[in-house]
């Protein structure tokens, strides 16, 4: 067995014992309640259906993986937040040989293992992939997705661009933004193989990713007697990301859905009017105060990029559907604030550096920027938080472990006499 391997195995003990740890020392602050899949997972559980409601009506609001998954864990082992943790360490143990094989496809062995090593020790996804919410199964899916991207460029065999199907079919049904990544890996592999090639390869992965998410959009029509995708929480999400005072309540630290600006919404609206009515609300927002553009998204830019995790703290005035949310200002919460500034500030620096010095050593780095693009783009559009970010944290990684072996490099030459 290889050097490269037995780092490796050691960093993914390392990261699952932290993660046990957590678990035996913090088990308490993990809550079923953090999120809105539980409601949906227990009805499933219980035979009625995909709802989330009191009175059983079947909805769209949410997309359906994670919940479908949590009910798999609640009929195997038992409705527990504890026991959904310990099932997720799983997904971590795949995410980090994943992110490893991406690191030494840009940059070499060292760089494979120090991002792993970095999303392995994060002291946030410690946290948060171990709660009830669908980030770490998303990371996976991203992981796995681009991973096989890249196998497609190195082998030309088509079982990868099936797999990045796959992987990406099953990321929508989790959060729709990895369809912004399809046309650009198509067109990247255009630029490293050829037309007709990546033509093929990406004609093999858009049908499998269709073949994924046909039966949960033909099921949401037919619901709603409209074509609908994967879920209906655009429209709310647009109008808590783009309305006079999400600036303001970003620049507080609070979370955007907090505000309490919104308009109320009409009554007796179906799921999908509501949405509409939503997202039409947003857009007359952002039609009618052009000027405040820059200021709007630039604070959502930094909000989302910022060490300091967001969102800092609870409104007096917050929409609160329950109190779990109240854990924000905990003691103990806020030491993992601290902790989180002095990890990630460097790694975010780092990443800017392995950025620009990838880009001037050619290295393929193309699919990892194509996901910080994508996760950036999409919640500076609709409102961001460090939970939504943080998909694209172990992406930066990469970046950040080629610019610190880089600058180590450098440095080291500078000491020779």
């Amino acid at each position: 067995m290889n050097r490269s391997r037995v780092a490796l195995g050691a960093i993914i003990v390392t990261a699952v014992l932290l993660r046990l740890a957590y678990v035996v020392a913090f088990g308490n602050t993990l809550n079923l309640q953090l999120s809105g899949y539980d409601a949906y997972a227990s009805n499933l559980v219980a035979g009625h259906g995909y709802t989330r409601f009191p009175d059983l009506h079947p909805d769209s609001d949410l997309p359906p993986l994670y919940p479908f998954f949590l009910a798999g864990v609640y009929v195997v082992f038992g409705r527990s937040a504890i026991t959904v943790a310990l099932v997720q360490i799983a997904f971590d143990v795949v995410t980090l040989v994943a992110i490893d094989a991406i690191g030494r496809r840009v940059g070499g062995n060292l760089t494979g293992l120090l991002a792993a090593a970095f999303t392995g020790l994060y002291p946030y996804l410690l946290f948060q992939n171990l709660t009830v919410n669908d980030t770490g199964i998303f990371i996976l899916l991203l992981a796995l997705g681009v991973w096989a991207a890249y196998r497609v460029l190195d082998t030309g065999q088509w079982r990868w661009a099936v797999m990045a199907g796959a992987a990406f079919g099953l990321a929508a049904l989790t959060k729709t933004l990895v369809v912004l990544l399809l046309p650009l890996l198509i067109v990247w592999w255009w630029r490293h193989l050829d037309l007709r090639r990546a033509l093929l390869h990406g004609g093999a992965m858009l049908l499998v990713f269709a073949v994924v998410i046909a039966p949960w959009i033909i099921r949401n029509t037919r619901l709603h007697g409209a074509l609908t995708l994967i879920s209906t929480n655009d429209g709310s999400n647009l109008y808590q990301g783009n309305n006079p005072c999400v600036a303001d309540f970003l620049l507080q630290g609070w979370d955007a859905q907090w505000t309490n600006c919104l308009n109320p919404t009409p009554p007796g609206l179906t799921e999908l009017e509501a949405a509409a009515w939503f997202r039409a609300q947003a857009i007359a927002y952002l039609r009618n105060h052009v000027d405040q553009w820059p200021r709007l998204f630039a604070v959502k830019f930094l909000a989302l990029w910022s060490p300091d995790i967001m969102p800092r703290s609870v409104p007096p005035v917050a929409r609160l559907n329950d109190t779990a949310v109240l854990q924000y200002d905990q003691p103990l919460f806020q030491v993992a604030r601290i902790v989180h500034i002095f990890y990630f500030a460097p790694l975010l620096v780092l990443g800017l550096i392995g950025l620009w010095r990838a880009w001037r050593d050619r290295r393929l780095i193309g699919p990892v920027v194509m996901v910080l693009a994508a996760i950036t783009v999409t919640y500076v559009v609709y409102h961001p938080s460090t939970r939504y970010r943080s998909p694209a944290d172990p992406f930066l990684f990469i970046l950040s472990s080629y610019a610190g072996l880089w600058l180590w490099e450098m440095r080291k030459q500078a000491l020779r006499p």
